[in-house]
């Protein structure tokens, strides 16, 4: 192995793709391989976690071990031994840094039991377009308090000896784009970028994050390229006017932001060269795509494209990760994420169930790459406390959703009289055009149902009996809405 290779294999952090180390894994970690991003298709028990990352950090000597640990809505040991707590929107509903650095500290604390070196998160974008794709990920649309709370999150996380990571530079809340399907644009000035837009990632600089993870928005009036390889970007704006010498992460460099824009090979190339120092391949990169992008750098160092100290100072600023003293002998609370929840659910109007058994109707958003296998939903807690509970599910590509919905709810009713709870279940419905008709024939038809709404608020629901709103759809906010609907019952 030459001490190129080397380099090159240690910007990488591709995807595992197993439950256990897989035998590609292994070369590529005796290459020199950075580390690897854990995602939720990896992960079955608390026990096989913990034994998984054991057995790669037992491969060489710093392996570092990431995942999207964001709480909330993001999670992926949420089910599997980790700690369940609200997201950032809650978090910034509450509005208090300290309950923000309380839940943090609380996925620190997870994060280490799992073996977890380096936590992707927090997201520090401003949503300020309410049809953001990841406004329910956010603290809010103002940038003063999605900065005060960046700052907690960070050294919540951190203090617990797991590093940090701000994303997604320079932000793109602004966009209503999803970055794994398309880029993200925003057409501010360089001026408008430094003199506000940036002060979240300004925030959690000052806070210590060790990290930061450059997304795929496309700035207009800085390049005609992503951030994520653009020098303008990530050495003018991130390295030179903010003044940052940790580690910059690409985001996955599968997603259609930036694999439309440029090939793998040529986006490692270009991502290393504009000042990014890891490069997240993406969920379904392995092998293959390893020895893909490592050939790519070697050969960009060897034809004088990319230079060779470009690659060594990545290497450098990737071998401070994973270094945190480690919080010891403290097991994480349950009871805090439990409690945060609680407080930031809202309960407007009659919102009781009034019998034991009801029909939960849920309207589905489109589905976010980002958010993984979580799931979401208020049925399973209310079977777990006794309430009889019948379900449908229905999406915007559900073939007569609408007519669907009245016949369930008919059928119900008929069965069980006209008192018969229905609860609907939507989650930032705002953003979706298609829920709107359904909600309205709804609102016409059953104003008695009761409405449990998981996301950014954006409609409003004060037509129906009641309504509940849990600012998420974290197992914690499941509960603190099923403790809703069955208070005083």
């Amino acid at each position: 192995m030459s001490e190129l290779s080397r380099l090159a294999h240690g910007v990488l952090f591709p995807a595992l793709g197993r439950r256990t180390v897989p035998r590609w894994a292994r070369a590529s970690v005796a290459e020199g391989l950075g580390g690897f991003v854990l995602f939720g298709k990896d992960i079955a028990s608390a026990e096989q976690v913990r034994e998984l990352t054991a057995g790669l950090h037992g491969l060489r000597e710093h392996v570092v071990l990431s995942i999207d640990e964001e709480g909330g809505d993001v999670n992926r040991l949420e089910a599997h031994g980790g700690t369940s707590v609200p997201g950032n929107h809650a978090l910034g509903r509450l509005d208090d840094p300290e309950l923000t650095r309380q839940a943090a500290y609380q996925i620190g604390l997870s994060l280490v039991e799992a073996g977890v070196d380096w936590d992707l998160a927090p997201a520090v974008d401003a949503a300020v377009n309410p049809l953001s794709p990841n406004g329910i990920r956010c603290f809010g649309s103002d940038r003063t308090l999605v900065a005060k709370h960046a700052a907690a999150w960070v050294e919540g996380l951190q203090s617990a000896g797991v590093s940090a990571c701000a994303k997604h530079f320079p932000g793109h809340g602004l966009s209503s784009t999803d970055a794994h399907l398309g880029t993200p644009t925003v057409g501010l000035s360089r001026q408008e970028l430094v003199d506000h837009y940036l002060d979240p990632f300004r925030a959690a600089i000052s806070a210590g994050v060790d990290s930061i993870m450059v997304s795929h928005v496309l700035l207009t009036q800085l390049d005609d390229v992503p951030a994520t390889i653009s020098p303008a970007v990530l050495t003018g704006l991130l390295r030179e006017e903010l003044g940052y010498d940790g580690v910059v992460i690409t985001d996955a460099l599968e997603m259609h932001g930036i694999s439309d824009v440029a090939s793998l090979p040529e986006a490692a190339v270009r991502a290393i060269g504009a000042g990014a120092d890891a490069l997240c391949l993406g969920a379904w990169a392995f092998g293959d795509d390893v020895r893909t992008a490592a050939t790519a750098l070697v050969t960009a160092v060897e034809d004088g494209t990319l230079p060779l100290a470009r690659l060594r100072e990545a290497n450098e600023r990737i071998a401070r990760l994973g270094t945190r003293r480690r919080a010891a002998g403290e097991a994480h609370d349950d009871a805090v994420g439990a409690r945060l929840a609680r407080a930031v659910t809202e309960v407007h109007g009659d919102a009781r169930i009034r019998g034991d058994r009801a029909l939960v109707v849920r309207l589905d958003p489109t589905h976010s790459p980002a958010q993984g296998g979580a799931s979401w939903g208020v049925e399973e807690p209310l079977r777990a406390a006794g309430v009889e509970v019948e379900s449908l599910a229905v999406a915007g590509d559900t073939y007569n959703a609408e007519g669907m919905i009245r016949a369930e709810i008919g059928l119900f009713r008929d069965e069980f009289g006209p008192a018969a709870d229905v609860l609907l279940l939507v989650r930032s419905s705002h953003r979706f055009p298609w829920q709107r008709p359904v909600l309205d024939d709804l609102l016409k038809r059953y104003p008695t149902a009761v409405v449990v709404d998981m996301g950014v608020p954006g409609d409003d629901f004060s037509g129906f009996r009641g309504w509940v709103r849990t600012f998420g759809a974290s197992r914690v906010c499941a509960q603190a809405a099923v403790g809703a609907l069955l208070a005083d019952a």
